[in-house]
């Protein structure tokens, strides 16, 4: 794995023009993950798959905050799904859950890109979005996600002790 920097400075120098392909790759592909969105395991007993667009995200967090002002069900609908009415302990296990899986892709997706930055452009170009992070970028992606369940812990504290932090 080579450093990219200016031999004749000694240093890193900025993210440039050669890697707007890459980094956009990378972009996209956090994007289309977060879009597909994931699998829920509800309390209520079942496992049912949601996408997570914008469109979704709105939806989802219209929901969760209409539990938090105190509606008892909401209705919503899974991936190919027909709309029905979830109780508040599946609405929260789906919005704790896809947004641990957004909080995720995007960690992920600035370690990775922060990797890439100390590339050369050439090694870049082998760079795929889903491979392993290592060193220093995992322990960072780790300690992000840490940080990111206690706070998503502390949310859901306040419904109630619910434990649906997803990740």
């Amino acid at each position: 794995m080579a450093l990219w920097y200016d031999k004749t400075k000694q240093t890193r120098p900025k993210p440039g023009e050669q890697d707007k392909p890459k980094l956009e790759e990378l972009s996209d592909a956090c994007s289309a993950a977060i879009d597909a969105g994931t699998s829920v395991d509800l309390p209520s007993g079942s496992r049912e798959s949601f996408t997570y667009t914008v469109a979704d995200q709105a939806n989802v967090s219209e929901m969760f905050t209409a539990c938090l002002a105190g509606a008892t069900g909401y209705i919503y609908h899974a991936n190919n799904g027909p709309c029905k009415t979830y109780p508040v302990a599946d609405i929260v296990a789906i919005y704790s859950t896809l947004s641990m899986y957004k909080t995720s892709q995007l960690t992920y997706h600035n370690q990775l890109k922060q990797y890439v930055l100390t590339l050369d452009p050439e090694a870049a170009k082998a760079v795929t979005y889903g491979q392993p992070l290592t060193g220093t970028y995992l322990e960072q992606y780790n300690t992000l996600m840490a940080e990111a369940q206690e706070q998503m812990k502390t949310v859901l504290s306040k419904l109630g002790g619910s434990d649906a932090a997803g990740g």
